[in-house]
């Protein structure tokens, strides 16, 4: 029977266990993706610089001030494994209220990415300054439906590293990445929201 005060395992239900990924950035690369079958792309960046290519010019929400938390594919990648692999070995993992693992490695504003893809957009004369410019409220309808990406988005990944979660990407790799995302997206189609 369950208290309400602690996990605890009832007949009859199934154990959970929830991965929440952050911004996700990078292109995967494997073989799903070399046949066809598998997206490279993650949803976030790729919409912001589709939208900026559209408009001619980096853009963000509001201000830009807004903070969300990032994460490498390959690093979310190995913290499915990682769960996985604790799963099988421990019984004693979280799960439940306690299975909630976020997968993040540092935060960034999306001043940060706008200014990342205004400055790519401007090298390969595909946009008018580095300095990344306010969406207007038509264009965030038009490119987003939203304003989600003007909200601020936290999380730690303390159970991830508790489980032995080890990711190696960080905020810089991210805004270092942009720029092939950037020139991957002018052979690619518009990424769906």
């Amino acid at each position: 029977q369950y208290s309400g005060n602690e996990p605890t395992i009832v007949t009859g239900y199934v154990k959970t266990y929830i991965i929440l990924p952050s911004t996700i950035y990078g292109l995967a690369s494997n073989k799903l993706v070399d046949l066809g079958i598998q997206n490279p792309h993650s949803i976030q960046i790729p919409a912001l610089i589709d939208a900026s290519l559209s408009r001619g010019q980096g853009g963000m929400v509001g201000q830009g001030k807004n903070i969300w938390p990032n994460v490498h594919i390959d690093d979310v990648a190995d913290l499915y494994i990682i769960l996985y692999d604790s799963i099988k070995n421990n019984p004693a993992t979280g799960h439940g209220r306690e299975g909630f693992y976020f997968g993040e490695n540092g935060e960034h504003t999306l001043y940060q990415i706008g200014k990342a893809i205004s400055e790519a957009l401007v090298e390969i004369g595909r946009g008018n300054s580095p300095e990344p410019t306010t969406f207007s409220k038509e264009e965030v309808q038009k490119y987003f439906g939203s304003n989600y990406l003007g909200t601020n988005s936290r999380c730690r990944a303390n159970r991830s590293r508790a489980i032995g979660w080890k990711p190696t990407k960080t905020t810089a790799d991210m805004l270092g990445s942009i720029k092939l995302e950037v020139a991957d997206s002018l052979h690619r189609k518009p990424v769906p929201l």
